[in-house]
Formats: C-alpha cells, sequence, structure tokens
C-alpha cells in the first residue's frame, strides 16, 4: 500500500466544505410581453394597412409621381393614399390631370393590395418564400377571409390571388376593345388596366380627363356594364361564388350564400327602385335620358354605390330621398371575405333573422331550416354598435371643424353626414365638397377611411378569439322592453 498504509485498509475520502456549500447562480429575470393570437392578428392587420398607406404617401410626395412641381403636399398625399389603400375612392384633386404616371401607377398598386387586404397578400408571400404558416396565421386568415377550414386556408390564399388577377384581367379585355376606339394604345391600355384594378377592387377611381368618375359613359352599356360585372365579383366573396359554381341548386348553397343572395338581390332591388322613382323627373340626373339609360342607370347605381365610389349622375343633385336610401345602402356595404367595406351584407341578414324571428316569438333565431348560434347574433351586435358610435363620434368631430364651412352656405350638414358614411364605409360617393372641407376635416376623413376598412374586420377577428363556451350560466331575469 502506498503512504505506509496496511493491507485491508480502505480509504475514505471526504468532501471539503467549500465543496459541498451550495451553488448560487444569480438569474436575470426579464419580463416577457404575452400577447394573445387576437392582439397579435389584429395587429399585424392594423400595421400592415398602415405600413402600405404611409410608403404610398412618401411615394406620392415625389415629385414625379405628380404634375405640379415640388411634389404633392403632404396631407394631399397621405389622403389619397389612404383613400387607394382601404379602396374607397374620395380624393382632394382630380386624379386624371394632378397625378402623373408614375403616381397613378402608384395609386393603382395600392388599390390592389388593399382590395386583396395586406393579410390574404401576406399569406402568399409567407408561402412563396418558405416561411411556416403558424395556428395563429391560420386563425386569422380564415377569419379575415370567411374561410372556416383551417388546413385550407393557405390554398384558399391562393385562390384568391389568382380569382382577383384572373377577373381583373378578363375587365381589362372587355374594357380594351371600347377605349381603343376613343383613344391611342398606349392610353387605351393603361385607361382599362386602371379602371379595371379600380373597379375589382371597389375603389372608385378614375383617370380618364374630363370625366367626372363615369360621367362621360353614361349611355355606354358596355362600359357601365363591363365595370358593373368588376365591382359586383369583387364585392362577393369568394366562398361565395364557389359554393354557387359547386352547388347549383339553391336548396343545397350553404346558409351563408343563401342569406347573402337574398340580401344582395333586396338591396339592388330597394336601390334601383329608389333611384329609378325619385330621379325619374330630375334632369340634374335621370330626367333628360331615355326611358332604357333611365333604367340601365339605376340599375347601375344600385350595383355599385353600396361598395364603390363610381357613379354616372352627379350626387350632388339627387334628390333628399335618394340620399338617405343610398346612405343605408353605403353602410351596408358588400359580402364578408370580399374587396368591399360597410358593416357587411353578412351581419344585416344575421339581424334581420334575429329580428323576424323575436317579432314572430320564436325563441330561436331560424332561417331556410336553419338556426342560427347565439354567439354569431351577439357578434352582429356588438360590431354594429361600434360602428355607429365610432360614426356618431365622427359626425360629431366634422360638424365642429366644418361649422364656418356649413355657416356660410358652402355645403349643408346633410352633405356633410353624406360624405362621412362614404367615407367609413370605403365607397368614395360624394356630393362634391371632399375639396371644400377644411384641413383637420381631411385628416377626420382620413382616420375615417382607415377604421371603416379595418374596423369591421379587426372587431369580427377580436370578437371570434375571444369567444368562450360558457362553463356555468347565471339565473335568468327579464327587462322590460319598449
Amino acid at each position: 500500500m502506498r503512504n505506509g498504509g496496511r493491507m485491508g485498509d480502505r480509504v475514505v475520502r471526504r468532501p471539503r466544505q467549500r465543496e459541498t456549500a451550495p451553488v448560487r447562480l444569480r438569474i436575470e429575470r426579464r419580463r416577457r410581453i404575452v400577447v394573445s393570437a387576437a392582439a397579435s392578428s389584429m395587429l399585424l392587420l392594423t400595421l400592415g394597412f398602415a405600413a402600405a398607406i404611409a410608403l404610398g404617401t412618401l411615394l406620392l410626395s415625389l415629385p414625379l409621381a405628380s404634375v405640379p412641381d415640388g411634389g404633392a403636399p403632404l396631407l394631399v398625399a397621405l389622403f389619397t393614399a389612404t383613400s387607394a389603400t382601404c379602396v374607397t375612392g374620395l380624393v382632394m384633386v382630380e386624379s386624371a390631370t394632378y397625378w402623373s404616371g408614375f403616381g397613378q401607377a402608384v395609386i393603382a398598386a395600392l388599390m390592389f393590395m388593399g382590395g386583396l387586404g395586406i393579410m390574404t397578400a401576406g399569406a402568399v408571400i409567407l408561402i412563396a418564400v418558405g416561411r411556416r404558416i403558424t395556428l395563429n396565421d391560420r386563425l386569422a386568415l380564415s377569419e379575415s377571409m370567411g374561410q372556416h377550414a383551417l388546413g385550407s386556408v393557405t390554398r384558399f390564399g391562393r385562390n384568391v390571388i389568382l380569382f382577383a388577377v384572373a377577373a381583373q384581367a378578363v375587365g381589362f379585355v372587355l374594357l380594351m376593345t371600347h377605349f381603343i376606339a376613343h383613344f391611342g394604345l398606349g392610353q387605351a391600355l393603361w385607361h382599362s388596366l386602371f379602371l379595371a384594378v379600380s373597379a375589382f377592387n371597389n375603389a372608385g377611381f378614375n383617370i380618364v380627363e374630363g370625366s367626372d368618375s363615369l360621367s362621360l359613359f353614361t349611355g355606354n352599356p358596355m362600359v357601365i356594364g363591363s365595370v358593373g360585372l368588376l365591382i359586383l365579383l369583387g364585392s362577393v366573396s369568394l366562398p361565395v361564388l364557389a359554393d354557387m359554381a359547386r352547388n347549383r341548386r339553391l336548396t343545397r348553397l350553404t346558409l351563408e350564400t343563401q342569406l347573402v343572395l337574398v340580401g344582395l338581390l333586396g338591396l339592388w332591388a330597394l336601390g334601383a327602385a329608389a333611384m329609378f322613382a325619385f330621379e325619374f323627373r330630375n334632369p340634374a340626373t335621370l330626367g333628360e335620358m331615355g326611358l332604357g339609360d333611365k333604367l340601365g342607370n339605376a340599375l347601375f347605381q344600385a350595383t355599385v354605390s353600396r361598395t364603390a365610389g363610381f357613379s354616372t349622375i352627379d350626387f350632388g343633385s339627387t334628390r333628399a330621398a335618394t340620399d338617405y336610401i343610398f346612405l343605408l345602402l353605403m353602410a351596408v356595404g358588400g359580402v364578408s371575405g370580399s374587396t368591399a367595406g360597410g358593416i357587411k351584407i353578412n351581419t344585416l341578414m344575421v339581424l334581420l333573422v334575429a329580428a323576424f324571428a323575436s317579432l314572430n316569438g320564436r325563441p330561436h333565431p331560424e332561417v331556410f331550416r336553419r338556426e342560427l348560434p347565439y354567439a354569431q347574433i351577439a357578434r352582429a351586435i356588438a360590431l354594429v354598435v361600434l360602428v355607429v358610435a365610432f360614426f356618431i363620434a365622427i359626425i360629431v368631430v366634422l360638424a365642429a371643424t366644418e361649422n364656418a364651412n356649413i355657416a356660410a352656405g358652402a355645403f349643408s350638414f346633410a352633405d356633410l353626414l353624406f360624405e362621412a358614411v362614404s367615407a367609413l364605409g370605403t365607397v368614395g360617393l360624394s356630393r362634391g365638397i371632399t375639396g371644400e372641407l377644411s384641413d383637420p376635416g381631411h385628416y377626420i376623413l382620413t382616420a375615417a377611411m382607415y377604421v371603416g376598412r379595418l374596423g369591421p374586420l379587426t372587431l369580427g377577428l377580436g370578437l371570434a378569439f375571444r369567444e368562450r363556451r360558457a362553463v356555468y350560466r347565471f339565473a335568468q331575469e327579464r327587462v322590460r322592453i319598449g
């Protein structure tokens, strides 16, 4: 044995005290901000549109974007970029003469991206660069596009892009067949492309010189028919069109498609009847037209005035009864998941079904042998209440900022009401007072267009994510109504 040890001895080694002392580690605690799926999705959507507007404002502010020397003022560039991205169509300056070819190209690009929606286009971009789409992304995309099957969201995003490009290409060809005879080849190509993008995306921008919107084509069924078809395709969502193509019998359609078709036909008939009846003898609108042109233009305005800012007549000269009917149409807008704005036809039909069920004494809202869930009705009510509250705030602030103009007789409060509904519904129809508003009024309309485009979508998205199954319920107690 080493060190003098004897045979059989065992060596027991004890650890030193410092080796058995507890090890103290200093851990730095970092505060982590946890963002819910709903908040992150809404943040992505709002920031996406804000980034597009900011980029558009920067490009439109460049000297080469406008005809006047020195470039467009910041307010004009911001207002136009917001109107194009939010596919509204309200303008402070004449698009045909104020903006150069580069500026008009920027507006067309903003309309295209705004119509599709930043999230829909973003999904395709993410797929193209190979990034994996997370569950939160799929939930956000499914709600924004009206697609409930999470597994097919990315495929549906591709189909949206393909459908939009195909529809605008067809519209371009239809418009080109007419414009080629009236303009040179270069102008005909550009006017057809710009108008096709503007019409499908329900934007309402027009760059044909000397034409207040589509007033030059009042008696041209080819142009107004092509524009009306594009607007209709853009304001009806792809799921509805796909359902109609797949199930050609009315009884086989989904409940959503059936309600949308009833709502579309009802609002179209209401708008056409109001325009034809109230403007039939108005010399400033339909009065000087023949019977066929009167009917055609009434049908056209009923089709486009809910969602797009195109018009073949001067809405500054329409009768009060017509204005109030079209205020209702603009507030409703198009179909959920489409390029249109407003509270959407789907929301209106859900509320109408619930109202009729209550009037008939039925405890549950039923239509077409289907029952609507309470969560859908509550979501529709919440959406309408919040939109109405924001509209009241907008009109009150506008009335304060434009008090001097109203007192001077530049325009009336009814004109201001029409402009506010058009901006919030991202429609773009105007009674000709957009350029006469004060600078604060223009900033307010800019905010109204932004909220009007994103508000219903983000509210619906947020409410959908917050929906929970109740684990318990309180005792019921009635409250007197009426």
